[in-house]
């Protein structure tokens, strides 16, 4: 048999992969499954039987969720980091299930108690002054579908380029530069610090700060939006005025710990 009459069509290919034409079309474009041949007076496409191992993965990570960026990185990876990429994802997607559970608990219990909900009151404000931070940084645009996994991604690159100058004692910073919701794309500046100035992008200025603790289950868009609404109110409250961009901040350890925070500028006495 010739390699030409070995290759199946985009039909007889979408049938043996579980993928549709639309798709299959799709993952071309987005060079994650490109066709062995294009016929150049038709352009038909036609696929190696061989690939259908590939075809059939990447249906398989869509089933999960996986964002196609990221089945690209997975496709191309070493066996090795292949592993890696899987366990990170499956972390990051139990952490997510666990946040929507936790937000439908919450609701259901608001639901069901004839008392005021706290929700109600919205969320408790605090200050605090804090200290100069050296940090490497990468800004991207991103779409809140995307913004867990645009995260990750990016802090792990920055983690590698840092290596041995990360300050561990210094949380993960997400500053928002501008909106992201499921139409706006920010951008978003991932900070991650380190100890010294001369191996930093920037600086930031030691500076007062508003912030708020957000419940697991919140850390998610949109219900995130109530903390950063609070901090945003905050800092424009009387004699205050925000300075810089919000930001969320990550902190290390158990129970998992998020804060929305705002810095702000206050007139002297």
């Amino acid at each position: 048999m010739s390699e030409t009459s070995a290759r199946l069509s985009i039909g007889e290919f979408s049938r043996v992969t579980w993928l549709s034409a639309k798709a299959l079309r799709l993952y071309e474009r987005r060079g994650l499954l490109v066709p062995d041949a294009v016929d150049e007076y038709t352009g038909y496409r036609y696929y190696r039987p061989a690939q259908a191992e590939r075809a059939r993965t990447i249906a398989l990570l869509r089933r999960v969720g996986m964002p196609l960026e990221r089945i690209g990185a997975v496709l191309d990876a070493t066996p090795e980091e292949r592993r890696e990429l899987l366990d990170g994802y499956r972390t990051q997607t139990v952490r997510a299930h666990e946040r929507a559970v936790a937000l439908l608990d919450s609701l259901a219990g608001g639901l069901h108690d004839e008392r005021p909900s706290p929700i109600d009151d919205g969320p408790t404000v605090s200050s605090r002054e804090v200290p100069a931070q050296a940090f490497v940084s990468r800004t991207a645009r991103t779409t809140a579908a995307d913004l867990p996994s645009h995260i990750e991604r990016i802090t792990a690159g920055l983690a590698q380029r840092a290596g041995t100058g990360i300050d561990r004692s210094r949380p993960l910073v997400v500053v928002y530069h501008g909106e992201v919701s499921w139409e706006s794309d920010g951008p978003i500046e991932v900070r991650v610090p380190v100890r010294s100035e001369s191996d930093a992008d920037g600086v930031e200025p030691a500076g007062s700060e508003l912030f708020v603790e957000v419940a697991y289950g919140d850390v998610q868009f949109p219900t995130i939006l109530r903390a950063f609404d609070a901090v945003r109110e905050a800092a424009a409250h009387g004699a205050r005025r925000p300075s810089g961009s919000p930001r969320e901040i990550y902190l290390d350890g158990e129970p998992f710990r998020c804060q929305v925070a705002q810095r702000y500028v206050a007139p002297q006495d």
